[in-house]
């Protein structure tokens, strides 16, 4: 298991996949940048016999033929079939017996909170909504009768998208508290090999109303000394924030966005249709 800070990345958490999840030794590397979060419904496999699955809009800046206001309830039924579709097939992975934490989901939330006890701390984790990156996307109708050149584009596109598949990720903000003491929030971003620590706080007790304070909140995290971040790599560590937790919840967040987006869209479509 290791860490990775985002040593010379503008991170960036929180609104969100990938090759299945491998527990091999994690690449070791301070230059990785969170993926920007864009609003897909997307879904790649979810364990290492599945293939990569993606479903997203298929409405583009050209316009189909067709196309338009009034063809929008079907366009709607159609993007809530393929979303069925793959929900149909995903084999949802149970909780691993040893998994850290209690998972608390709510429906219509674009977040899941992690609990657990650790010793006397109180460990919670908010993972969001994964950040997707690569994956063929659907046809499209304009796109036929092209020709050759269309063709190539098509294939120089797949394979850059085969290549940067592996790097989606989730998001984390992970609280440690101690009773009424100050907190330990780190910001982390969780790719299948790596976890970056992207920022890390002390939080203290609110301040009496009124009485508005500015504490010193400390360095960035990659300006703290290098053992003092390995440390708190460790930290993090032994508190349950590991490589197959968060692959776990990775694959967990991608079939959680699938079930979403057809809530999402079911109710656009109630709504139009009204």
């Amino acid at each position: 298991m290791a860490f990775v800070s985002a040593a010379a990345a503008a991170a960036a958490f929180l609104p969100g996949v990938s090759s299945a999840a491998r527990a091999g030794t994690p690449l070791l590397s301070l230059q990785r940048q969170p993926l920007a979060g864009s609003l897909r419904a997307a879904a790649q496999g979810s364990s290492a016999s599945s293939g990569q699955v993606v479903m997203e809009s298929k409405v583009k800046a050209k316009k189909k033929k067709g196309s338009g206001a009034g063809n929008l309830p079907g366009a709607i039924d159609a993007e809530i079939r393929e979303a069925q579709d793959y929900l149909a097939i995903d084999e949802q992975e149970p909780v691993p017996e040893n998994f850290p934490f209690e998972i608390l989901d709510e429906e219509g939330m674009s977040v899941v909170i992690l609990k657990r006890d650790y010793k006397d701390e109180k460990i919670e984790v908010i993972v969001s909504m994964p950040n997707l990156e690569g994956g063929p996307e659907f046809d499209d109708e304009e796109d036929e009768g092209e020709g050759k050149n269309a063709s190539k584009d098509d294939e120089d596109e797949d394979e850059d998208e085969d290549e940067s598949a592996g790097d989606s990720s989730v998001s984390l903000k992970v609280t440690v508290s101690k009773g009424s003491g100050p907190k330990l929030e780190f910001t982390c971003t969780a790719f299948r090999e790596e976890i970056t620590i992207d920022d890390m706080l002390i939080v203290e007790n609110a301040a009496a109303e009124g009485d508005e304070k500015f504490p010193y909140e400390g360095p960035e995290f990659t300006e703290l000394p290098v053992n003092v971040q390995k440390g708190l790599f460790k930290y993090l560590e032994q508190r349950g924030i590991t490589l197959p937790t968060t692959n776990y919840m990775h694959d967990y967040m991608v079939t959680k966005q699938t079930k979403e987006y057809v809530g999402w869209m079911t109710k656009l479509k109630d709504f139009v249709r009204q």
